[in-house]
């Protein structure tokens, strides 16, 4: 596995030495720098190159989470990290378009596979499925069961090959097709179910439950 460059980013000192140790503890990560608040995002970014950002600053807010976005780059990934007190949601996070957002109570057991997946160049949203419904106020992913009903047999293969986080050419090899007529069947997808987003669709799905 090629090394990934991690940058720690946090208001907290408690929360930044643990997520160092974390990432230091993890194969194939080299963490090339630390920061505390946005001004310190940008210079340690500008310094050390890194390939993704771990983002837990809890006064940050969606249009300033947008902000940060458009200055560091679509060179380097964004994983926002949630915690109770975070001003940042779920929502804003989407509408950021970074590559990855995840609860920071399941962050032990998750953390290296996380990482692994946005290096890769994935999305990766990982939260606590009793939690998205309160992260996700004003999301425009209204009645989701009754569009889920309007899928296809394959649609629905496709969607929750999808919310587990497959590309679509594992999701091609995994059902046997072409990446092609994946490519097709997401876009079906996404519009029976108003997403913006493979990450909306797989949100949706995990709003309902294991799909059967």
């Amino acid at each position: 596995m090629a090394q990934i460059n991690v940058l720690i980013a946090d208001d907290q000192v408690v929360t930044r030495s643990g997520l160092v140790a974390m990432s230091r503890e993890a194969p194939g990560l080299d963490v090339v720098g630390v920061a505390q608040d946005m001004a310190g995002v940008l210079t340690a970014v500008d310094c050390g190159k890194p390939d993704i950002v771990l983002l837990n600053l809890r006064k940050l807010t969606g249009d300033s989470l947008r902000r940060l976005v458009q200055l560091i780059g679509a060179h380097v990934s964004i994983i926002v990290l949630w915690c109770h007190d975070s001003a940042v949601t779920i929502q804003d996070a989407l509408r950021a378009k970074v590559a990855g957002f995840m609860d920071l109570e399941i962050l032990q057991e998750e953390f290296a596979g996380m990482i692994a997946l946005v290096g890769r160049g994935c999305a990766a949203y990982l939260v606590p499925r009793e939690r998205i419904s309160g992260m996700g106020d004003g999301c425009p992913m209204s009645s989701p069961s009754g569009a889920i009903s309007n899928l296809t047999s394959r649609e629905n293969d496709v969607l929750r090959l999808l919310a587990d986080g497959m590309t679509n050419k594992q999701i091609g090899s995994s059902l046997h097709i072409a990446e092609n007529t994946v490519k097709k069947h997401v876009h079906r997808v996404m519009i029976k179910l108003s997403a913006s987003s493979r990450v909306e669709a797989a949100l949706l799905v995990s709003r309902l439950g294991p799909m059967p």
